[in-house]
C-alpha cells in the first residue's frame, strides 16, 4: 500500500524551469528597455539574486522590500543607472511569466499521481507570478490547494507556512501520510523536516552540500514514481 496520501510540491526548478525562465526574463527585459544582457551579466544577477531571497527566507527583509532592492543592489553592481529598480522588477515578473514552461511531462506527472494523491503547490514566490506562471502551463487547476507565500505573509521554511498549507485541505491526513518534493534543501526539505513530515529532495544531480538529510533522495521530479 502507498505510504503518502498528500504530495507538497515546490514549483521553481521542480515542476516549472526556473532557470530557464529566468535568465530568458532578464535578457527580454533588459533588451525591453534598450539594452543589453550579457553571461557575465546574469552570472552576476544570479548571485545577487539568490542574495536576497536568502535574506528574504530569513526574515530579514519582507516581501515588498524584495521587489524594491533586488534590482538596486544588482544595478549598483553594475554601474546602470539609467534604469528604476522597482519598475524593472515589474517588467522581469511580466517577462517571466511570459516565458514560463513546465519540464516536459510535468503535467502529465501531476495528472497520474493525483489518481491516487492529494497533490498542493508549496512556492517562496511573489503573488504577481506563481500563480500566473501556473495558470500559463497550464497546471493550476491540477491542485487540490496552492499556497504562495506572498499572499500569506510567511516563506518557507518557517513551520508557519507548512501549518497554513496543513488547513489549505479539509481533513488533512496524519502527517506520516505526507512528503514535500522539491529542490532546495533549506526551503522545501529543513522545512518539511521542522514540521515533522518526510521529504523527497530533487538534486538535479548535484551532491549534497549541507548536513540536510531528505527521507529520498531523486535525481529529478519524473523520479518521484519510484519513490511512492
Amino acid at each position: 500500500m502507498n505510504k503518502y496520501e498528500w504530495l507538497l510540491f515546490d514549483v521553481d526548478n521542480t515542476l516549472l524551469d526556473f532557470s530557464k525562465a529566468s535568465k530568458e526574463s532578464l535578457f527580454k527585459t533588459f533588451l525591453d528597455h534598450n539594452m543589453v544582457c550579457t553571461e557575465d551579466i546574469y552570472k552576476t544577477y544570479k548571485v545577487e539574486n539568490a542574495k536576497v531571497w536568502i535574506d528574504f527566507e530569513d526574515k530579514k527583509i519582507d516581501t515588498e522590500t524584495l521587489k524594491k532592492i533586488r534590482f538596486a543592489g544588482f544595478f549598483d553592481l553594475m554601474g546602470i543607472t539609467k534604469l528604476d529598480p522597482f519598475e524593472f522588477n515589474t517588467a522581469y515578473i511580466k517577462n517571466m511569466v511570459a516565458v514560463s514552461e513546465a519540464y516536459t511531462g510535468a503535467v502529465e506527472l501531476i495528472k497520474k499521481v493525483s489518481d491516487n494523491h492529494i497533490v498542493s503547490i508549496i512556492t517562496n514566490g511573489l503573488k504577481e507570478a506563481q500563480r500566473p506562471r501556473l495558470a500559463h502551463v497550464g497546471m493550476i487547476e491540477l491542485f487540490d490547494s496552492i499556497v504562495v507565500s506572498d499572499e500569506i505573509g510567511v516563506a518557507k521554511p518557517d513551520v508557519r507556512f507548512f501549518e497554513y498549507t496543513y488547513n489549505s485541505i479539509p481533513n488533512p491526513p496524519d502527517k506520516s501520510k505526507i512528503l514535500v518534493i522539491g529542490d532546495n534543501l533549506m526551503s522545501d526539505i529543513l522545512g518539511g523536516q521542522n514540521f515533522g513530515v518526510d521529504t523527497c529532495w530533487i538534486s538535479h544531480k548535484k551532491e549534497n552540500p549541507s548536513q540536510i538529510k531528505p527521507t529520498f533522495n531523486i535525481n529529478s521530479v519524473f523520479d518521484i514514481e519510484s519513490v511512492l
